[in-house]
């Protein structure tokens, strides 16, 4: 059935694909459809489809560049959290149906984001769930951008803080900006000292 769907939107039978098939046909219609498309339809698909793992990537996708399209020059995050919830939401939705390292890493950011928009505790929340896709992506990188993020003053106790801290030292990569700032944020957070 899947097959006779695709061959009708290869002959340019569209409508009667749609009928057969929404989900492949909805994913034709977005190989041409700009992100802003994309991220205002919902991902309507059958449990178990195969493609609803690549509408909802293609949707996290889309979501995340209309995010980060509005940064300020050399930030790491936009000033506000639109289409960012819809892209940590719609990574997840395709890393629980075709584990990949390369949605974990868009689903990271996008939480990453979110938890830095956050204020302190509620970020430091979005942060673990940003350390986990971190890991799942095998990016040490954003593993220690979400542990700056945990460590922050208000995201926890002083000892929380100090434990997030520690392991994202352990994580960010030698002299990079990530580890000048956790060894910073040690250093300013009684009792836990500058190094782990």
């Amino acid at each position: 059935m899947r097959s006779a769907a695709l061959l009708l939107l290869l002959a340019g039978c569209a409508s009667l694909a749609r009928a057969i098939d929404p989900p492949i046909a909805l994913l034709a219609r977005w190989q041409t459809a700009t992100p802003a498309e994309i991220a205002a339809e919902p991902v309507a698909c059958p449990e178990g489809h195969p493609a609803c793992a690549r509408l909802h990537a293609r949707h996290g996708e889309a979501c995340l560049s209309l995010a980060l399209a509005r940064r300020a020059p050399g930030a790491a995050c936009p000033a506000e959290a639109t289409h960012l919830p819809c892209a940590a939401a719609s990574y997840a939705a395709a890393r629980a149906l075709a584990p990949d390292p390369r949605l974990a890493a868009g689903e990271a950011q996008a939480r990453l984001c979110l938890a830095e928009l956050s204020p302190p505790a509620m970020g430091a929340a979005e942060a673990a769930r940003a350390a986990v896709a971190a890991a799942a992506a095998g990016s040490a990188l954003l593993g220690a951008r979400a542990a700056l993020v945990a460590a922050r003053p208000g995201a926890g106790t002083d000892l929380q803080r100090c434990a997030a801290a520690q392991a994202g030292l352990a994580l960010a990569p030698p002299a990079s900006r990530e580890a000048a700032d956790l060894a910073r944020r040690l250093a300013s957070i009684p009792a836990c000292g500058a190094t782990p």
